[in-house]
This record gives structure tokens, C-alpha cells and sequence, in this order.
């Protein structure tokens, strides 16, 4: 697997990954973006030029939440509460903490961790973000049962999750330790 960052001018670097696959795919991670390529594509092609500039053309810069908006824990947790009572499940423990990698992290034992970087969301996304990591306790994976059931609590959190990405996009050079979509990438492909 070969490494490569370029800058597009965009709002931060740009990893190209050279790997075993056939298709393109960018995705938005907790250091930045990241373009898949296939292994016998070059980097500066014309091909994953344009699917790059294509790429973060969709990743508009989303407006900040307004310092007098910003959630605090006890707004964190009272969401979490009533997200764990639509969803029918039970939380025992909600930490509010630093997190270098993710937005949150949901135990099977039941203590669900949200970063304190959610309060720079605007509350849908936080709510996105709640909702996921509880769906995750009746849904381990990200499968066909899991998209089914945040359909049915969520009806857009398809286009709730690639506002997320626009946001860590725009927020990469804000941020310290960005987040990722809590393990959901905005793939282009």
C-alpha cells in the first residue's frame, strides 16, 4: 500500500492511497481526507485528479454553531436520554470526554462516551451522532439491519451523515484531533 498527500487547495490535505481495488473512493477520517485508488493507478492522473476536485466540490464548508449555541454536557446527556428511551434501550453511564478519534463510543455494558468536540455540532448532527451510537447496541454492525433501523428513527440520516463529513472537512484545520463519521465514511464512488 503506497502513501501519498497532495494539496488541492482545498480545506485540508489530501492522503491518496494507492491499494488493492478497482474502484475510487474518498472518505472523510479522523486525519483528514483520503482517496482510494486502485494500485496501478498513478496519483497524479488526470482520473483521480477530477474525482478529487469532484469530491471536494460536494464537501461544501458548513456554517460554525455560534458559541452561545454550543451544547453543554447536561444538553448531551438529556439527548442521550430521550434517544435511549425512543430507541428501547438502556444507558447506564454517559461520560462526556476528550476524544482524539471519534465523536462517541457505545460499550455493550451500556456507558456511552461523547466527545466534548460535539458541542461545536449543530444539534441534528448531534443528534445523528446519539442516535447512531445507540442503534449500534441493538445493531453491532453497519449492515442492512442497521440502515433499516436508523431509517425508522431517523428518516434522513443518510444525508445527516454526509453533512458530518462536509462539517470534519471544514473543520480540519479548527479542530484539534478532528473526528471521523463514528466509523461511517462519506464514500464517493
Amino acid at each position: 500500500m503506497n502513501q501519498q498527500t497532495r494539496d488541492f487547495g482545498g480545506l485540508s490535505p489530501v492522503k491518496i492511497i494507492s491499494q488493492n481495488r478497482q474502484t475510487l473512493a474518498m472518505r472523510v477520517t479522523p486525519a483528514g481526507i483520503e482517496v482510494l485508488i486502485p494500485a496501478d493507478l498513478d496519483a497524479d492522473s488526470p482520473r483521480v485528479q477530477a474525482f478529487v476536485k469532484a469530491g471536494l466540490q460536494k464537501l461544501k464548508p458548513p456554517r460554525p454553531v455560534a458559541p452561545s449555541h454550543r451544547l453543554r454536557p447536561e444538553d448531551l446527556k438529556a439527548l442521550v436520554a430521550a434517544w435511549s428511551e425512543r430507541i428501547g434501550v438502556k444507558i447506564k453511564r454517559v461520560q462526556v470526554r476528550a476524544m482524539r478519534n471519534k465523536w462517541a463510543s457505545c460499550s455493550t455494558n451500556g456507558t456511552l462516551t461523547l466527545s466534548t468536540d460535539l458541542k461545536e455540532l449543530p444539534i441534528d448532527l448531534v443528534d445523528y451522532v446519539i442516535c447512531h451510537e445507540l442503534v449500534h447496541l441493538r445493531v453491532p454492525d453497519h449492515g442492512k439491519g442497521f440502515r433499516a433501523l436508523m431509517s425508522c428513527y431517523m428518516s434522513d440520516w443518510e444525508e445527516r451523515e454526509h453533512r458530518l463529513a462536509r462539517w470534519i472537512a471544514s473543520a480540519a484545520k479548527r479542530l484539534t484531533g478532528t473526528k471521523t463519521t463514528i466509523s461511517t465514511k462519506a464514500e464517493m464512488v
